[in-house]
């Protein structure tokens, strides 16, 4: 075959609409002293850019035609950093001057067409009627085996290097003074509060929205629109990666709202900032209003008329198994009750205030807690037996902490007490050696919960106290024990079967956890949870006001 001498390829010619920028022609070899050999051509891009369908042509500058074809195949790696390299055997690849190359896609577009020792027009193929970009340096007879030219500098695209003269060889692998940085990925969103697509969500409730690394918002960057309320002012704090977002009007109830962060207004803080990718959108349903309806017949007038009426209210609610292998049981209630209001592919334990992975019936890390024990009167899991899988007392709890506390009813503790410390987690939580901080504390007699969740499990046993008052279920006409909250602790017994009447405690301390410890979004949350299965509402939550009234006749 006639050869001639000279160099090959690289420089970007793109079309104005030019797909596949982020591939481009990296390192050539065509001639060396003596017999020629190792030509090649190495093509460099983005990891994961897939070659299949794509060629490299070959051109004469003499006829300016293609003269041969190599076909690309395979994916780019990540052989530096985010960027990757295929190179091709183009023996017998013509030596100028000038001679060229034209890396053509998978669809048929130039993407490059190069040339060395000159620039000319091509006469056919791809190139057809395009002129060449001289790449500025070549190979002789002289250059060492061995050797390439070769793109260098610092950047992540074409443009942003230069060739240079002949060095020792590198296809497949980064080149010697060719430096791409480690890009800087864009901020995502990685949770949001409520979950996408949440529903009974509560009319006062707050928006979080989780980012995957620090940033910074400006004004209007999280929006707020309902079908009802229309636009909806928020006031924005947290961060620099939770924020949350205080609607400053309550919603509509049963309304569809859409969350909007806008992409153009977050900006992460390593260095250059840079903005979200994409914007990013959440919707949610909002509850129904209980107070309008759920709770027309409560008579507040007097402690035993309101008692009376909150029973019939909250009285004969949907039971779910406490375990089934064939439908929706206590597992599937409380994963989504007790969802991690950051991730809502975890749950957030009551005691420990640990995160953990869901992983519903059969792990080892989380389970259920009674906050009212069973062994207080509702001892077996039977068919019929309301109280024992009632998902407004029930609780996903760190086992160890579950197995802590045991039986114990609740109460300050006041000597010799053992400390069950807190995760800190989303804002709460942590620390430990202080009483009583941030943690929980038991003695041989009772658990004291911790401060943020205090109040919750208080209002779960006052709940309880209300919804089981003897009698029988009004529709499976199953027997219901009379569950009653007390100060004594004698009347507080454990016993291996179901009790007609059975004790808890201890009333004042529950009263007074209930006051320091308020009802907050996320207790809110729950309680729209456990009805949008059971049916029934702890008015407790949201009538806080009627604990006064019920429990220690102050009605107002």
């Amino acid at each position: 075959m006639n050869f001639k001498k000279n160099g090959l390829l690289s420089a970007l010619l793109l079309c104005p609409a030019l797909a596949h920028a982020g591939v481009w022609i990296n390192e050539i070899h065509y001639d060396n002293a003596g017999t020629d050999v190792g030509e090649r051509i190495e093509v460099a891009g983005d990891a994961g850019t897939s070659l299949a369908g794509w060629s490299l042509h070959l051109y004469n500058g003499a006829d300016r035609k293609v003269y041969a074809t190599r076909s690309l195949s395979g994916t780019l790696g990540s052989t530096c950093g985010a960027y990757g390299f295929v190179s091709v055997d183009v023996a017998g690849a013509q030596n100028g001057a000038p001679d060229g190359v034209a890396l053509v896609n998978a669809s048929g577009t130039v993407v490059q067409f190069l040339s060395y020792e000159g620039s000319f027009k091509g006469a056919d193929g791809p190139a057809r009627n395009r002129t060449s970009v001289n790449i500025g340096v070549s190979e002789t007879e002289a250059t060492a085996v061995g050797h390439s030219l070769q793109l260098k500098g610092t950047g992540t695209a074409y443009a942003n290097f230069s060739w240079a003269a002949a060095s020792a060889s590198s296809f497949g692998t980064c080149n010697a003074g060719q430096n791409f940085p480690v890009p800087d990925a864009a901020p995502t969103i990685t949770a949001t509060s409520p979950a996408n697509g949440s529903a009974s969500v509560a009319l006062d409730a707050n928006l979080s929205v989780t980012f995957s690394e620090p940033v910074s918002l400006q004004a209007g960057a999280i929006t707020l629109g309902c079908d009802t309320s229309g636009n909806v002012a928020l006031a924005v704090s947290g961060g620099p990666t939770t924020f949350t977002a205080d609607p400053q009007a309550t919603l509509a109830a049963l309304e569809d709202c859409l969350v909007d962060v806008v992409a153009s207004k977050v900006s992460d803080l390593d260095g250059v900032a840079t903005p979200m990718a994409a914007g990013y959108s959440f919707v949610f349903t909002t509850a129904s209003a209980p107070g309008n309806d759920y709770y027309s017949s409560a008579n507040a007038t007097s402690a035993s008329a309101l008692r009376a009426s909150l029973h019939a209210i909250i009285d004969d609610h949907q039971r779910f198994p406490y375990s089934s292998s064939t439908g929706t049981d206590t597992w599937d209630v409380l994963e989504f009750a007790d969802e991690d209001p950051l991730n809502p592919n975890r749950i957030l334990d009551v005691y420990r205030n640990a995160s953990y992975q869901k992983y519903n019936a059969g792990n080892t890390e989380y389970n259920r807690e009674h906050t009212w024990p069973k062994s207080y009167g509702f001892t077996n899991d039977g068919s019929t037996n309301y109280p024992y899988t009632d998902t407004h007392m029930l609780f996903l709890s760190d086992s160890g902490y579950n197995s802590s506390r045991g039986n114990k009813p609740y109460a300050d503790c006041l000597t010799g007490c053992t400390e069950r410390v807190t995760l800190a987690y989303n804002g709460k939580g942590g620390g430990s050696g202080v009483f009583p901080g941030n943690s929980n504390w038991y003695d041989t007699t009772y658990w004291q919960t911790w401060g943020d969740r205090k109040g919750d499990v208080a209002r779960a046993l006052l709940y309880m106290d209300v919804r089981y008052e003897g009698g029988t279920h009004g529709v499976t006409g199953a027997a219901e024990p009379n569950l009653i909250l007390t100060d004594d602790p004698g009347l507080i017994q454990a016993s291996s079967s179901n009790l007609s009447v059975a004790y808890m405690g201890r009333l004042a301390d529950l009263l007074r956890w209930h006051a320091e410890d308020p009802v907050d979004d996320k207790e809110r949350l729950r309680n729209e949870a456990v009805y949008s299965y059971q049916g029934n509402r702890n008015p407790f939550i949201d009538h806080p006001e009627w604990v006064a009234c019920v429990f220690q006749n102050q009605c107002n």
